[in-house]
């Protein structure tokens, strides 16, 4: 059997894990932001047994997303009905910033002069209003090819209900354009709402060519065995459904801490917990509740992508966020990043003061800290960085050093509040389970500041997410439109409509995999609607469930609009880490460059527990307990207590 590899690339470090018979065995470097595969294969060389080993490798990349948030997409041509052109442009009109006075839209991903609109239309029912005819066909698949397009989009009015002309101008293009990708919005996305399914469409063409160019280029390196992505939803892409549909990955970096989170927090018995990972360049978020995190529909850069997903917010606070002074004489930190190269100015080629810089001078991070020494820190170059962003600030060169501290966690405060405001949860009652290289320097704060119950400060946490790419199981999703009433009958009737579907699950996936078959459900007229299990007694649990979520429950007939079967294989279980007999001495007293402060330094496989203040170091990541606050080791990471 192939060893499996998780590969988590970051904006500062690329992460591998290898998951074999032998245990687990991680490795970290610097990732290379100009070409990321470069980091990849010198990792996967650095864990192969031998050159030659086949290997299993699910990798965790945000190029797509990347992609969609830097507009560096391919020339991509969208093809409607006529008159439908504008739709994607037109949207929801909706406006997030209610007060703004100017507010902003999203840039459509295609511009108008890329839109071509096609002479034909079918009807609710599926019934053709406007037949295609051959001339249009041969109009339509010209027009295309005179705008020389690197991907295409295809969504047509009604097509989750027959989606023949879409199949039938994909063909026509496919012929013309033999290597040209083409999406059809049906097949990608079988649901109602136009405009949603038509964004999706377009956001999966107008990556596939990007995505889809990463993927052979690292698949050619990696050579024997095979390369996967997971899913924004957490299940492993079969390889031809990532090459075809890599919006269904699109969060797939993320989404590996994710997943090993909801390993953890079943293992820990943790009902409501927060996923934090804080890496050199940013912070996810993403609360998981009674060991689940799917949403049903994303958003990238303001445009709907209505695919499962992890619903990871985002902020640009991490190790390596720049501090500066802006023109009103405030301290400052992040978005912006110095990333791997140059890097903090700790790492020897940065100059500019980092979250990292101001951990290393108050004495967190030492000298020898990052990878076991590994990847050694230039401790004056971090207080010399401090102390010139002291001087424009008219502070202390200490009183700097945690303001940068203090304004990062509140930048990641409001980001907790927002997680758990936008699903009602208190967080008094929520975990945080911090990982990423600075989770774990962060984590106790803030607990602290928002009164959550505890944190917990994952095992590996400089590599947890690649862990959960190397844990996760096969997943299959299908899916089919409809819209009908949820009484008994139409229950049933859907019942009978979800068997092919599983079939269908379980013919891709092994005998022990399980099936979940789930129903979009929402009131009659309403846009929205809650994803809930099918059975007899969904109206019911659609009442209990829209009261919890809106506090109210409404006189007005239910409508079924989609049944999904998903169907996924047993991830395999977190491993567990042995447990000392005691607590060992200290390894060393570390006396900080900056503030005079003396922190007791322990390594984390030699804890079992210990009061603050205190510091604990493993390989890929270091624990700040501070003084008042209890740390204790479990098989599943450490748990910090105020």
């Amino acid at each position: 059997m192939a060893a499996r590899i998780g590969i988590d690339t970051g904006g500062t470090f690329t992460d591998i894990v290898r998951w074999s018979r032998a245990g687990l065995r991680v490795h970290k470097l610097p990732s290379t932001p100009a070409d990321p595969s470069q980091a990849v294969l010198r990792g996967l060389d650095a864990v192969r047994q031998r050159p030659a080993e086949a290997v299993d490798v699910v990798h965790g990349t945000t190029v797509g997303l990347n992609a969609v948030l830097t507009g560096k997409l391919a020339r991509t041509v969208f093809v409607t009905n006529r008159g439908c052109e504008d739709l994607i442009e037109i949207g929801r009109q909706e406006r997030n910033d209610l007060y703004a006075m100017a507010p902003s839209r999203p840039v459509p991903p295609v511009p108008r002069e890329l839109r071509v609109g096609v002479a034909c239309r079918r009807g609710p029912d599926g019934a053709i209003e406007q037949a295609l005819r051959p001339r249009e066909l041969q109009r339509v698949v010209a027009a295309v090819k005179r705008l020389r397009p690197a991907a295409i989009a295809i969504g047509f009015l009604h097509s989750p209900v027959d989606d023949s002309d879409e199949r039938q101008v994909a063909r026509a293009l496919a012929k013309a354009l033999p290597n040209v990708p083409i999406t059809t919005s049906a097949e990608l996305l079988p649901a109602f709402g136009e405009f949603e399914r038509f964004s999706t469409a377009i956001l999966n063409a107008a990556t596939a060519p990007v995505v889809g160019g990463y993927t052979q280029n690292l698949a050619r390196g990696i050579g024997p065995g095979q390369l996967r992505l997971l899913r924004s939803s957490l299940g492993i892409l079969p390889p031809d459904e990532a090459a075809r549909f890599p919006a269904r990955a699109m969060f797939s970096g993320p989404a590996g801490g994710v997943h090993a989170t909801t390993q953890l927090a079943k293992a820990l018995r943790l009902r409501q917990c927060a996923a934090f990972d804080m890496g050199g360049t940013s912070a996810d978020l993403c609360l998981v509740s009674d060991g689940t995190a799917v949403h049903e529909h994303g958003t990238i850069a303001g445009l709907p992508l209505a695919l499962p997903t992890v619903p990871v917010h985002t902020v640009g606070c991490g190790g390596g966020s720049i501090a500066y002074c802006d023109r009103g004489g405030a301290l400052r930190v992040g978005p912006e990043s110095a990333g791997a190269d140059p890097g903090p100015a700790c790492f020897g080629k940065g100059s500019e003061p980092t979250v990292t810089d101001a951990h290393v001078a108050l004495g967190h991070l030492g000298a020898a800290t990052l990878l076991a020494g590994a990847f050694p820190i230039d401790v004056d170059a971090a207080v010399r960085a401090i102390e010139r962003l002291g001087r424009r600030l008219g502070l202390s060169a200490v009183a700097t050093a945690r303001g940068i501290l203090a304004v990062a966690d509140a930048t990641m405060a409001r980001a907790i509040l927002v997680i758990t405001a936008e699903r009602a949860v208190d967080p008094a009652g929520v975990s945080l389970v911090a990982y990423g290289g600075a989770g774990g320097l962060h984590a106790a704060s803030l607990v602290g500041h928002l009164r959550m119950q505890q944190a917990v400060v994952a095992p590996w946490p400089g590599a947890f997410s690649a862990v959960g790419l190397a844990l996760a199981g096969e997943s299959v999703e299908r899916s089919k439109a409809l819209r009908s009433a949820c009484d008994p009958t139409s229950l049933q009737r859907a019942e009978t409509l979800a068997a092919p579907l599983v079939r269908a699950v379980r013919d891709e996936l092994p005998e022990t995999a399980r099936v979940q078959v789930t129903a979009h459900v929402r009131y009659r007229g309403q846009g929205a609607a809650l994803v809930l299990p099918l059975n007899q007694r969904l109206p019911s649990t659609f009442a209990a469930e829209h009261r919890r979520l809106f506090g109210f429950v409404a006189d007005a007939p239910l409508e079924l609009v989609r049944i999904t079967a998903r169907g996924a294989s047993s991830p395999r279980s977190l491993p567990s880490s042995p447990l000392p007999k005691r607590t060992a001495p200290p390894r060393q007293r570390r006396r900080a460059p900056l503030g005079g402060s003396t922190w007791p330094v322990y390594e984390r496989a030699e804890v079992l527990a210990l009061s603050g203040p205190a510091i604990v170091e493993e390989g890929t990541g270091t624990t700040l307990v501070p003084a008042g606050w209890r740390g204790r080791a479990t098989p599943f990471g450490m748990v910090l207590e105020g």
